[in-house]
């Protein structure tokens, strides 16, 4: 394989259809592009608002975007940590295989070790199997965990839903 010179930056506010693009190739490739809500005014709030709410690497050859990993930090109770999670991790797939993938998982660990964050954590398909063997490649445990949502229509439903007086208490 031939050595190819990949450059890893963080995305500027002169990214935002970059960003949606990708995400926009993500979303297609998890077959879920029917999910998408993202507008560039979206992103542009919740990523270059201060603090922003995430943040986007983009992995560059030959100074063209070939992929990205969007990322935010969370917090373990059991570590008393923070654990940098990753939200979204796409290589263009006539890019696969060429190192990309590892240089923007190895600096979100360099992201993760300068925010002393005690994990790294993301989910991946179990249909995914390419994903998943490259990911154990390179030391990362698939855990047998399922992934819990609340879609906007049910927050708005559950939150507007009264609180039992039994637990008002706690709440005050």
């Amino acid at each position: 394989m031939d050595e190819i010179d990949i450059k890893i930056r963080l995305a500027t506010i002169e990214d935002l259809e970059l960003i949606l693009a990708f995400i926009s190739q993500k979303a297609k490739f998890d077959r879920y592009p029917h999910s998408l809500e993202i507008t560039i005014d979206k992103l542009k709030q919740t990523l270059f608002t201060q603090p922003p709410l995430a943040q986007v690497l983009l992995a560059q050859v030959d100074e063209v975007a070939v992929g990205f990993a969007l990322f935010s930090y969370a917090y373990s109770s059991f570590l008393a940590q923070p654990t940098l999670w990753v939200g979204d991790l796409y290589v263009q797939p006539l890019m696969r295989g060429k190192g990309i993938g590892t240089a923007l998982l190895q600096r979100l660990a360099q992201i993760a070790q300068e925010a002393d964050c005690g994990r790294l954590e993301w989910t991946v398909a179990d249909c995914n199997t390419r994903a998943i063997a490259f990911y154990q490649k390179h030391g990362t445990q698939v855990l047998n965990v399922r992934l819990c949502r609340i879609e906007r229509s049910t927050i708005l439903q559950l939150a507007g839903k009264r609180i039992d007086k039994r637990f008002t208490a706690f709440y005050k």
